[in-house]
């Protein structure tokens, strides 16, 4: 099992660690849509209002208890990365080993602990041991304001975290190294993001 321990903290908010664009935005809609609430609901996001965005989101179920989740929408350009549709899966069904801990523990952090989640991970893939750099952000829902039923996620192709992708690739022991910055839900607009790492 992948534990996570704090390394450091970056100065500034999470927004302003995030390099790509479209992270930002979705993270933007967030903070708009939950308006006074501690979130926004799941009614509050409507896939076809964000037609740029719909090919790299997904939105995941929380579940009480096991499967705790499980995908119900995946866009089409992550299926296609993963060669497979995921949509209605858990995530038992998806990932194995390593990262399926890593995948669920992150999960875990916003759906039962309350924080806002950016992640890198490398993506291999067996056939041809070709490697590729994704970051995810995973942002909560929920109905009542407290407890967090859905997850809305956006995953897109780019660099390290801390370090641009050649370099990461150039460095052996980083391979299966995947960092993560989280903050808590009500400290979003105003604390520094934690940097984890594995």
């Amino acid at each position: 099992m992948l534990r996570l321990t704090p390394q450091h903290l970056i100065m500034g908010t999470l927004r302003d660690l995030i390099a790509d664009s479209e992270h930002r935005e979705l993270l933007d809609w967030w903070f708009a849509a939950r308006g006074c609430r501690p979130m926004p609901s799941r009614a509050d996001f409507d896939p076809i209002d964000h037609p740029r965005f719909l090919p790299r989101i997904f939105l995941v179920e929380v579940n009480p208890v096991p499967p705790h989740f499980i995908n119900r929408l995946c866009g089409t350009e992550i299926d296609d990365q993963q060669g497979y549709s995921m949509t209605g899966k858990p995530f038992e069904e998806t990932f194995a080993g390593d990262l399926l801990q890593f995948t669920t523990d992150r999960f875990v952090d916003v759906a039962f602990n309350g924080r806002i989640s950016y992640y890198s991970t490398i993506f291999r893939r067996e056939e041809d041991d070709q490697r590729t750099r994704f970051t995810r952000l995973l942002l909560p829902f929920s109905d009542d304001g407290t407890r967090v039923d859905m997850v809305l996620g956006s995953r897109v192709q780019a660099g390290d975290v801390t370090r641009d992708y050649r370099t990461l690739l150039e460095d052996p022991a980083a391979r299966h190294h995947h960092e993560v910055a989280v903050v808590t839900v009500a400290d979003i607009d105003r604390a520094d993001a934690t940097i984890l790492a594995a």
